[in-house]
């Protein structure tokens, strides 16, 4: 955190010195990029406490998706809940949303089939799903359903 404080202070009095003296076409010209690279040095150095990078994350989240015809149910039913880096809770979400249809909704079957952690929540609707998971795993969930709504697939 102390390394994204300082690169965007850093950064910010810099260009707020370059611009001082200049006109207001060049400003915008030279604030738009200096925001963007805020943006961008926030996102790239800020620290995840369990959890890979947000960069590593959105890598691993989209190589999920690319992959969702190779996904069999077993990437669901096998996959344990452990603080990983390797992109393989994302790619349990995918092969759950594609699975879905064989969740059993007996309260047999727990999120991320975690019992220890999520023993009082067990999967009894489909509906409820996206709710229980983590933010990332939502917006995954939340493309799924989009892409699937626009291409009819099913």
């Amino acid at each position: 955190m102390p390394l994204v404080f300082i690169l965007n202070a850093a950064l910010m009095i810099s260009v707020i010195h370059l611009i001082r003296k200049l006109r207001t076409l060049w400003c915008a010209l030279i604030l738009i990029p200096t925001i963007l690279l805020s943006i961008w040095n926030t996102i790239l150095f800020y620290p995840q406490e369990f959890s890979p990078s947000i960069p590593k994350q959105i890598k691993y989240s989209v190589t999920a998706i690319l992959h969702y015809d190779d996904l069999t149910p077993a990437d669901w039913e096998e996959y344990t809940y452990r603080p990983s880096r390797t992109g393989e809770s994302e790619k349990y979400i995918v092969a759950l949303y594609k699975y879905k249809g064989q969740v059993p909704l007996d309260g047999t079957a727990y999120y991320y089939n975690d019992t220890d952690y999520h023993k009082d929540h067990p999967i009894r609707s489909l509906s409820d799903i996206p709710s229980e998971l983590e933010p990332h795993h939502q917006f995954i969930w939340w493309l799924l359903q989009t892409f699937e709504k626009r291409t009819g697939a099913q």
